[in-house]
């Protein structure tokens, strides 16, 4: 134990001294806690009310739940497919080997779980403003959530542990757990449905399902949820006993893997090795997912079209139709869809506005999983005798394609729902599109000055204040032309600013980045 200790104490040793040996990271991590501690200066002095309301709290633990919801719902379906990592290669090469107690080695595990799961929830803070704006509470409030989520998510790491365990190789079992996970928000469903054939609004229908004690009791995403409102409207009791739950939970079942699994090593191996060969397929330049899965892909056409650096647009197609039912749609477009439409049924009181924030963020974080960026990752984009503008449009053609489509069907049903104009949709449409724009050319930038070796804990952080700084302008002239005229025409003026900026800011970037795609001057000839 004590080694697993001196490991513990000596990497978060070894994490600071790297700080401070290397000024760049130092500089990064003084922007970071200026804007941290800038965002909680405006959460305290920049205030719409003097207390929040419980009707605001009600919808502040609807959008808690729903974000809980999300990761319980991932965290089962890794459980069913290979469990979640809880250990690196380097820990299975050193630790399993090792003359250490097991059990000591799962809590280890645990430790860097809850680690990553801290990391995993620090774009919380950042949105910790427009929390504190749209629904009225204090920075605090935000640090609530921010450990709601941790608790939340390392009770569902677990879980899946747990769930894998159980259910590897025995396909009755995977039917029980999925019939189980969704019979826990039955009642929930219930609640919903008789409160909407009862009142006949949506919106009454959800505020009772919120109300409701099936939603506080739906385990982990439950929990946490009312947990955490009841810590942020002051009921210190309620709040301890849903955390308390989650905590008891966590313990209740690290023990009976203990008792019942010391040998457990096999059943996190699958998914340490699952993610190691992954890293090592793409660092040989092989980005396709569906390449180093075991899943069976069902090849419908073969070819692709176009010439030159038109084929990497076809060839991003291709793979769509390849990995996805309904090609350009895949899974995470329909979940970004439906949990819009959702959201839009819940927000019809503030606008439309938050949902294009909500889903700005959301896109920083899944830009880096488009295929146009891991071409980047391959030397063939590299050695194509074009220019680099053009090898930078085509490869990401695919991606913008996707996301025009995206949020040209997300912003009118949402517009519809909400009863915006027609000119807020169409430029909502435009923020976002141009803003994943933006994005691709950021990555582009920083590629340029990190290298294709980048850290992912690290380049993160400073992408996030790239993103940042980059938009200051923009949403600073945005929010003063908007606010100066007013009304509708004044949200539509700020839209259209906004829209304008990020076209203006995305050339730029890219003209600072074209060096990442060269012009080869080799040509290859295949006989």
């Amino acid at each position: 134990m004590n080694a697993l200790a001196f490991i513990i104490t000596r990497s978060l040793k070894n994490t600071v001294l790297e700080v401070f040996r290397k000024p760049a990271k130092l500089i990064v991590w003084i922007v970071v806690a200026a804007i941290l501690v800038g965002l909680f200066i405006m959460s305290v002095f920049v205030r719409s009310a003097p207390e929040q309301t419980f009707a605001e709290l009600i919808w502040l633990k609807g959008f808690i739940f729903a974000l809980f919801s999300i990761f319980v719902i991932i965290s089962v379906q890794k459980g069913l497919s290979r469990g979640d990592m809880i250990f690196s290669m380097s820990d299975v090469n050193l630790l399993f080997v090792s003359p250490v107690d097991s059990r000591h080695i799962l809590f280890y595990g645990i430790v860097q779980m809850a680690k990553m799961s801290m990391l995993a929830g620090f774009f919380l803070l950042f949105q910790g403003n427009s929390i504190c704006s749209n629904f009225n509470v204090g920075y605090g409030s935000v640090l609530i959530i921010f450990l709601g989520f941790i608790l939340a998510l390392s009770l569902m790491q677990i879980v899946s542990l747990l769930i894998y365990s159980h259910t590897n190789g025995r396909p009755g079992r995977k039917r029980f757990v999925q019939i189980f996970t969704a019979l826990v928000f039955v009642p929930l469903s219930a609640v919903y449905c008789v409160a909407l054939i009862n009142s006949g609004d949506v919106l009454t229908a959800i505020e009772a399902a919120l109300r409701s004690p099936a939603l506080s009791w739906i385990p982990a995403a439950g929990w946490a949820a009312e947990g955490t409102i009841s810590f942020i409207a002051g009921d210190f009791d309620t709040g301890a006993l849903f955390y308390g739950l989650i905590l008891l939970g966590a313990a209740g079942l690290i023990f009976y893997i203990m008792r019942s699994n010391p040998d457990y090593y096999e059943d996190v191996l699958v998914a340490s090795e699952t993610a190691f060969e992954k890293k090592r397929a793409i660092s040989k330049g092989q980005v396709s997912l569906e390449a180093v899965s075991d899943r069976k892909i069902k090849v419908v056409k073969t070819g692709i079209g176009g010439i030159g650096a038109s084929s990497l647009f076809f060839k991003h197609l291709r793979e769509s139709f390849r990995s996805a039912r309904f090609g350009l749609w895949g899974i995470q477009s329909l979940l970004l869809v439906a949990g819009a439409i959702i959201f839009s049924f819940a927000a019809k009181n503030t606008g439309i506005i938050l949902l294009l924030q909500i889903l700005m963020w959301f896109q920083v974080f899944l830009i880096g999983t488009a295929r146009g960026m891991k071409e980047l990752l391959c030397h063939y984009i590299f050695m194509m005798p074009e220019s680099p503008f053009s090898k930078a449009l085509w490869s990401n053609a695919e991606t913008m394609l996707k996301i025009i489509v995206e949020s040209a069907f997300i912003f009118i049903v949402a517009g519809l729902i909400i009863g915006e104009s027609a000119v807020v949709i169409l430029l909502c449409a435009a923020v976002y599109t141009l803003f994943s724009l933006l994005l691709i050319g950021i990555n582009y930038l920083s590629m340029r000055f990190a290298g294709m070796d980048i850290s992912a804990g690290f380049t993160l952080v400073l992408y996030m204040i790239v993103t940042v700084i980059v938009m200051l302008p923009g949403l600073a002239a945005a929010i003063f032309c908007g606010t100066a005229v007013g009304g509708q025409w004044g949200l539509a003026l700020g839209l259209l600013i906004l829209a304008v900026w990020e076209l203006i800011a995305a050339c730029l970037i890219f003209a600072a980045s074209k060096g990442i795609l060269p012009p080869s001057k080799s040509y290859i000839c295949l006989s």
